[in-house]
């Protein structure tokens, strides 16, 4: 009862406040989190810490941004259709604001002397964060050693084969790897799924009437909306539409969130749709790690070079949309959901991939960033204070920019 009275006293305007200064201070990634949950529970007290955890595991395991899908699920709960886009939107905001920004001086000034110095020292150590990504996750992935997954290295490595030698499609490896995953991994006993987390049968009836309640709910119609705007952007502005179809295709398959999405968004806005360089999605990912915000957020800054700030916009409405409407419309199947197992063997199978993939495209920069003594100075102690130390990533991201200046 306390909860529901505390919900009735959050405005919208509170709302809002909060998630803009989420969003201003939204820097490390999965840092953000725990930052989230002391503004939203224990500062304010606007959902208890077991719905918040559980409302965690939830966009932990939907594509997207986790952070950001998490705010706008939360948003949903506490203020309805409206709380959902002002929770999300600003929350997303500063990070697309800094990016498009930055990108916009990036394409008109980026032969300035100062800027190119700059950006050599960042792709150095855009390395190095994909490295110390590779080996963060690993440990989850692959388990610890002496008792090595073998079966997620097997699927590992035949990712990382596909991508670089085949160059094939990220996301026909995610699918490949995900079969994989559901057929090395669902007859073994490696996964197993405790009895007290199964459903009864007798709630069968809560989830009907949940479907019915979503059915029949405003959100349904925004959603439609959406829908038949994106129909009439796509046949009315083809540059604008192949942007939405391909970051609504890059926002459904970010499987595992953050750098998951790399591998993919490449894949799309580097080998098949040439709208960036190599070199120039490389600095578009730094720009990404200089601005608060996941790292889909340099859809913006692809979106940017194919159509200005209307790219920018459609390409990160795009890429957010799906799994801030997926979690809604799961929402009410949660326990049902985390827990199943073909859902666990084949989300195993798919972050084994991520480690290949992102393995070849951090092989692929390597070879494009690291050429001189200095590149490798400055990814050796990136990498160092990243993995060894544990620094805040600002701390490095300055060091990089002024150690760029001075030695190149």
């Amino acid at each position: 009862m306390e909860d529901k009275q505390t919900q009735k006293k959050i405005t919208l305007f509170d709302l809002a406040k909060v998630s803009s200064y989420l969003g201003f201070t939204g820097y490390g990634g999965p840092a953000v989190l725990g930052h989230m949950k002391n503004e939203i529970v224990k500062k304010r007290n606007w959902v208890s810490e077991e719905d918040f955890m559980s409302s965690l595991s939830m966009a932990d395991i939907l594509p997207g941004a986790t952070g950001a899908t998490l705010i706008g699920y939360l948003g949903y709960k506490l203020k309805g259709i409206l709380g959902w886009i002002i929770a999300a939107g600003l929350y997303v905001l500063p990070a697309f604001l800094f990016t498009t920004i930055i990108a916009m001086f990036y394409f008109k000034y980026n032969n300035i002397g100062f800027v190119n110095k700059i950006f050599i020292g960042l792709g150095a150590l855009v390395v190095a964060l994909l490295i110390n990504v590779i080996l963060n996750m690993s440990k989850s992935i692959f388990g610890k050693p002496g008792k090595f997954n073998y079966k997620g290295i097997i699927i590992a490595v035949l990712a990382f084969l596909l991508s670089i030698f085949l160059q094939i499609n990220a996301t026909l490896i995610y699918l490949l790897s995900g079969t994989l995953g559901f057929f090395f991994f669902y007859y073994s006993k490696e996964i197993e799924i405790p009895k007290e987390t199964k459903i009864e049968k007798k709630e069968g009836k809560k989830e009907k009437i949940i479907w019915k309640n979503i059915l029949k709910s405003h959100f349904t119609y925004l959603v439609l909306g959406l829908i038949i705007a994106g129909i009439i952007l796509y046949f009315s502005i083809p540059i604008l539409g192949n942007l939405m179809v391909s970051f609504l295709h890059c926002g459904t398959f970010a499987l595992g969130a953050g750098y998951s999405v790399i591998p993919l968004m490449k894949s799309i806005a580097v080998d098949q749709n040439h709208w960036v360089t190599l070199n120039q999605f490389k600095d578009g990912i730094a720009i990404g790690q200089i601005t608060p915000g996941p790292a889909l957020i340099t859809a913006a800054f692809i979106g940017y070079n194919v159509f200005g700030w209307s790219g920018a916009l459609i390409s990160i409405l795009a890429i957010f949309l799906p799994s801030l409407i997926f979690i809604v419309i799961v929402g009410g199947f949660h326990e049902r959901i985390k827990h199943l197992k073909s859902v666990k063997v084949v989300i195993k199978g798919f972050l084994a991939a991520f480690i290949g993939i992102i393995t070849a495209i951090a092989f692929q920069f390597g070879q494009t960033s690291l050429i001189d003594w200095k590149t490798w100075l400055i990814f050796i102690a990136a990498l160092f204070i990243l993995v060894k130390l544990k620094k805040n990533i600002l701390w490095v991201i300055a060091g990089t920019i002024v150690l760029s200046l001075i030695i190149f």
